[in-house]
């Protein structure tokens, strides 16, 4: 098991967060195909049109970003060694709805993903639940 204190949701985000011209993945293509989220990894861009870093990101503890290709924007977070709870607000997004695609932490398994489908709006926000060394990762289109 290389993620070590990570979750999967935290190396699901990591290729969201990092910027390579090239997005390559450490693990079996068969794996990544059968992995629940799937048609999320198989949609994060290796090129981004705008990057926003998120107010609450503190170095050393957690990150997070929105992130746009195109017209598709990706919310990304990466938790530090502490849990936390936090509210995002989807100021970033643009007028209408958006159906989001939400790829978050199964607090009692690191090994495990919860993957949800929603409807949301700019003036919404997000609660993130992210267990130490957690992560999410959602995309609105």
């Amino acid at each position: 098991e290389r993620r070590r204190e990570t979750s999967w949701a935290h190396q699901i985000a990591t290729a969201a967060l990092f910027t390579a011209p090239l997005l390559v993945y450490g693990a079996h293509p068969k794996a990544i195909l059968e992995h629940p989220a799937a048609d999320l990894i198989k949609s994060i861009p290796s090129v981004w049109d705008e990057t926003r870093v998120l107010a609450f990101s503190e170095i050393g503890e957690v990150v997070a970003f929105a992130r746009r290709h195109r017209a598709v924007w990706f919310l990304v977070v990466a938790n530090g060694p502490t849990a936390r709870s936090v509210a995002v607000p989807l100021s970033f997004l643009g007028g209408g709805a958006c159906e989001a695609l939400l790829v978050a932490d199964q607090l009692d398994d690191p090994a495990a993903v919860r993957v949800d489908h929603s409807t949301v709006r700019r003036d919404d926000s997000l609660k993130v639940d992210l267990r130490a060394g957690g992560g999410f990762v959602a995309r609105f289109a």
